[in-house]
């Protein structure tokens, strides 16, 4: 009460201050509403620009939502790490509605005071005034928040109760009284609407719920946070204002109502100025957004679809007595890496296959196989314990970073032994630095892999793993598929560009001048983006199909439905993708770089002075480009296409001395399992 009495005398003041100067009360708050949001201008823009970082840091925050979805602890976590990034202060936006609410108190204070605030009179009259109506209010009736309304309508509506006269010493303060004009357009604002009397009072509760609609119409078009709502959110806000807003109105005197509505009304043109100062689109992708969010929703809705079929897998895993083998795969794109070595074991023994698959659309539920054993488990809550909790002999998996994340060792079994399949034959020193540290085994498709590996744990004081020289099974598939079929060479040289995705690739740093330079020459162009940038930034490619529309020679690839290019092709361009071998060590044609950032996960990796297989065997599988040297790019190409046979020569020996049994990979690494599970 003290602070609301400390605001309202302030208040007070201030609508004193401009009531002298207009005479007119209605009026007088209008133009006190105006002020109050020019002096809050200042804070609603720093709520503005804290209303688009929070925007901005959405489709992140979608993203981890996605990731973590199971896990409420690391979301709060990451959520703190992405406000701070993002300079977002959650607080911050209530800030302002922590201000209106004691200007609205303090304002209701000012209106059931109108003889101290509006007229003035020192606390002696007022005190007199009071002990006036004491003495014939009914016991119990006089309120201390509004007797001062209660006299002024006595005294203007000439309502003194019989044998209770004014004394002679209030005459001259109630000729003040009756001259005091509350009204404004023939409502009274020091009453309070109500059915029961002055029916024209209900305008004001009536045009507070309008303004309110009015407002939220408005704001979900233009407000930066209600843009990126869901229209059910919207309309709930909108609905909850509208009865808010009516409601209050029926609680406090008119001139309450009437700065509400005045606020409402006054808060759309600031709006329109908010965006005009700091407009949001400046910083927004909206669309973006708006892609992220439904990925959100769709992620939600697969992961409430497929909880009781991951329970139910979670359950049956572990009622499996004496599990050998579990193969581990984060999604359906994994299994391409295990394909030939399950094969193996399946055609070699009778080694029992337990793949569990984070992915309910994994293809392995399709297998038949007696020996097949998958299971959905996709969320962390399970996947985390069903790791810690394993009983099996032996765990094969592609994914790194055992110990160091989520996933862990058996807290169980301690010598279950992890073994590690390479997705892919470049340099493992790029990993994060000790990625494999917690591994017993490691499948190693080259020599590079296998010394590589050495060196770090020597340079680290690790225990030395098991490692077997089994080759690369996946190449050693797209080779057997390869030269199953007939290839004729193009009549027109046909480019494929197949960036990776990572900061700072192809895409980001110079797609428009690659493509403007390929589109000088009569090469068939295909550029084939990754997937998940085409659909984290699908408007981009839009874009770039838009640009080059006249350019008959060039195709921007984003229908991933159609048939992959890359083996048909003559040279493939990438940066820093893994495809350039698998390209060139099955089809022996050449790969030109483009010399972006390379992608470093392990800042260390230089201090075991070995030059990463990446980047070593790029200008003997093919050819570098710098992004800034693009006006070179068409004789590289046409030096290279002139060169094929050499090239051809070239990549076959790379391919030799750095790859291990080759067309035996599948073999080996299935031998490996069945005889350290088996002895045999």
């Amino acid at each position: 009460m003290i602070v609301i009495s400390f605001l309202g005398n302030i208040l007070g003041k201030a609508m004193t201050f401009i009531f002298n100067i207009v005479g007119d009360y209605g009026l007088s708050i209008i133009i006190f509403t105006f002020l109050t949001k020019v002096l809050l201008f200042p804070l609603n823009m720093v709520t503005q620009k804290n209303s688009i970082n929070m925007v901005r840091l959405m489709p992140e925050e979608n993203a981890l939502k996605i990731k973590y979805i199971d896990d409420k602890d690391k979301l709060g976590e990451e959520q703190l790490k992405l406000y701070k990034k993002y300079h977002y202060h959650p607080l911050l936006s209530s800030v302002p509605l922590l201000i209106q609410i004691p200007l609205v108190l303090g304002l209701v204070y000012v209106m059931y005071h109108p003889l101290t605030f509006i007229l003035q009179f020192d606390s002696g009259v007022i005190s007199n005034f009071k002990d006036w109506l004491a003495a014939f209010a009914e016991p119990g009736k006089l309120a201390e928040n509004s007797y001062q309304l209660e006299i002024v309508s006595l005294i203007k509506g000439a309502l003194i109760p019989e044998g209770h006269a004014l004394p002679e010493m209030l005459f001259g303060p109630a000729e003040k009284i009756k001259e005091l004009n509350m009204m404004f357009l023939g409502i009274d604002l020091s009453k309070t609407p109500s059915f029961k009397h002055d029916y024209i009072l209900l305008l004001i509760p009536l045009l507070s719920g309008l303004s309110a609609w009015l407002m939220c119409w408005i704001q979900n078009r233009i407000n930066v946070l209600q843009v990126s709502q869901g229209n059910l959110n919207k309309i709930l806000t909108t609905l909850f204002m509208i009865a808010f807003s009516t409601y209050f109105a029926f609680l406090v005197p008119a001139g309450v109502g009437l700065y509400w509505i005045f606020g409402n009304l006054f808060a759309i043109p600031f709006m329109y100025l908010y965006n005009i100062c700091l407009p949001p689109k400046k910083y927004i992708d909206y669309e973006y957004l708006k892609k992220m969010n439904e990925q959100r929703i769709e992620k939600e809705k697969i992961h409430k679809k497929y909880n009781a079929r991951e329970k139910e897998d979670y359950k049956k895993f572990f009622a499996v007595k004496d599990m050998k083998l579990m193969f581990y795969s984060e999604s359906n794109g994994f299994y391409k890496y295990f394909k030939g070595t399950i094969d193996y074991i399946c055609e070699h023994s009778d080694i029992d296959i337990h793949y569990v698959t984070s992915d309910p659309n994994d293809n392995i539920f399709n297998d038949t196989r007696a020996q097949i054993h998958p299971y959905y488990i996709g969320s962390d809550r399970r996947l985390v314990p069903l790791f810690m909790k394993l009983e099996c002999d032996m765990v094969v998996m592609t994914m790194p970073d055992l110990e160091k994340y989520h996933i862990k060792r058996s807290r169980v079994k301690k010598d279950v032994e992890y073994v590690f399949a390479c997705h892919g034959p470049g340099s493992i020193i790029l990993y994060r630095k000790g990625a494999l540290d917690w591994f017993d085994t490691i499948l190693v498709p080259g020599v590079d892999q296998f010394n590589e590996i050495r060196a770090s744990e020597e340079l680290y004081k690790t225990p030395k793993k098991r490692l077997v020289e089994t080759g690369y099974p996946f190449i050693d598939d797209l080779l057997k598929t390869y030269n199953s079929t007939e290839h004729k060479q193009n009549e027109i040289p046909k480019i494929l560009i197949a960036p990776s995705w990572q900061l700072d690739n192809i895409i980001d740093l110079c797609v428009d001048g690659l493509l403007a330079e390929l589109g000088k020459t009569d090469y068939e162009i295909i550029l084939r983006p990754h997937p998940q940038q085409v659909k984290h930034e699908p408007e981009k490619f839009e874009t770039l199909k838009e640009t080059f529309k006249d350019k008959k020679n060039i195709i921007v690839q984003t229908d991933f439905s159609s048939n992959n290019p890359i083996m048909e092709s003559d040279i493939l361009i990438t940066d820093w993708s893994d495809i350039c071998w698998e390209f060139a060590f099955v089809t022996k044609r050449p790969v030109l770089f483009i010399d972006t950032p390379m992608k470093v996960m392990n800042n260390e990796y230089d201090k075991l002075g070995m030059e990463p297989m990446n980047k070593k065997l790029r200008t003997e599988v093919g050819a570098v480009v710098k992004p800034d040297e693009l006006e070179k790019i068409n004789d590289v190409i046409a030096d290279m296409l002139a060169r094929r046979d050499e090239y051809a020569e070239t990549i076959q020996k790379v391919y030799e001395e750095h790859i291990y049994n080759i067309g035996k990979s599948d073999k080996l690494s299935g031998r490996y399992i069945i005889k350290r599970l088996t002895g045999k």
